[in-house]
């Protein structure tokens, strides 16, 4: 089993079953919403967040993380509008310093009938293609690792097989993949593949919310069968351990049967965009012989936490994502709001980053 998904599901919090929660909520006369929507906030990241007693256990942190509570409760009661309640709300979720963990307030857009917006809709154009601009090399996009996207990655690649196989260079672009499900990428795999790759485990918070949104999940017409094979037995163990980390994969080490001799050599574009699953798919790749990881600069930083869900705050006005898992291997491997380092630093006069990645491959490899 591996990592499994960073995408969310969005679900409806009552606020009345917050507030229940014994809380005493400030009140703003000129966002009634903000309250609740504080208070929301604090129950589900105290209570679901998977890096809450992480970030708020040290004894040097909770004196700031104290003061901050209180500056923050503070600015609710003041809000003066909608904007600055959402404001001090993203004070406190800033603490945690997790990208995973966030808020954020929607701007409508008042050109889009809100019929467009809301029930099923069509599928936006897959965010993947092949070209190849010589004879001897392949570029491939990969801007999208969500759930929905293994099926096209998957034909993509199949349609294509017989061509990479026979194709020297292969440059795998993922500079804008803000992540989603590692199975998602499984496929891109075999062509990248010369050793065992390692993988880090990773455990999930059972906690109540936490087990609601795996068994939505469950219930989601929209979930790959293959997302629902991992969830049931992780269901179970979070049903039994409630209130406590439970394994979701333990570390382990990926194996394949043969090691393909073309593509020989493989450059992974990144930049700041690639996000949490694009940041695994990284790690991963990156253990290959064949691959080098070329980029302006580090990727984002959001793998240390993941497994997020995204919740629509008791207002209506408002989001939160948190994270309910973690990596087994902290600290060790920390890279939250650091990121990756590319192997080979793009040049900031280069304008063209494929052509780039392109001639380092024929450069490491002696062609011309």
């Amino acid at each position: 089993m591996r990592r499994m998904f960073s995408t969310s599901a969005v679900l409806c919090v009552a606020g009345a079953a917050m507030l229940a929660a014994g809380r005493t909520a400030p009140r703003s006369a000129a966002d009634p919403g903000c309250a609740a929507d504080w208070d929301s906030t604090r129950t589900m990241v105290e209570r679901d967040y998977a890096g809450y007693r992480d970030k708020t256990g040290a004894a040097e942190r909770r004196a700031a993380f104290a003061a901050l509570t209180d500056s923050v409760r503070a600015a609710v009661e003041a809000a003066a509008d909608d904007r600055a309640c959402t404001a001090a709300l993203q004070r406190w979720t800033t603490f945690f310093r997790d990208p995973h963990l966030s808020l954020w307030q929607p701007d409508p857009d008042p050109a889009q009938p809100a019929a467009a917006t809301t029930g099923p809709t069509a599928a936006p154009p897959a965010p993947y293609a092949i070209r190849y601009p010589d004879d001897s090399t392949a570029v491939l996009v990969l801007s999208d690792f969500g759930q929905r996207r293994k099926a096209g990655i998957d034909s993509l690649l199949a349609a294509h097989r017989a061509r990479l196989l026979a194709t020297p260079y292969l440059v795998i672009d993922v500079r804008r993949n803000g992540g989603g499900w590692t199975e998602s990428y499984a496929g891109v795999l075999p062509l990248l593949y010369t050793d065992p790759i390692r993988v880090d485990g990773m455990e999930a918070w059972a906690s109540e919310g936490n087990v609601a949104y795996v068994r939505g999940m469950l219930a989601s017409e929209r979930a790959p069968a293959a997302l629902k094979e991992q969830l049931r037995p992780l269901l179970a163990r979070m049903e039994a351990h409630p209130g406590e980390f439970v394994v979701i994969a333990v570390d382990s080490t990926i194996r394949m049967p043969e090691v393909l001799p073309l593509p020989r050599a493989v450059a992974l574009l990144t930049a700041r965009q690639c996000a949490s699953t694009c940041e695994q798919f990284v790690l991963d790749a990156r253990q290959s012989r064949k691959v080098v990881v070329i980029g302006a600069g580090n990727t984002r930083g959001m793998t240390d936490y993941g497994n997020a869900r995204t919740v629509t705050l008791p207002s209506g006005l408002r989001r939160l994502q948190l994270p309910s898992a973690r990596s087994m291997r902290l600290p060790e491997t920390r890279m939250d709001m650091v990121g990756i380092a590319p192997d080979v630093r793009i040049p900031e006069a280069e304008a063209d980053t494929v052509a780039f990645a392109v001639r380092e491959l024929r450069r490491r490899a002696g062609a011309h």
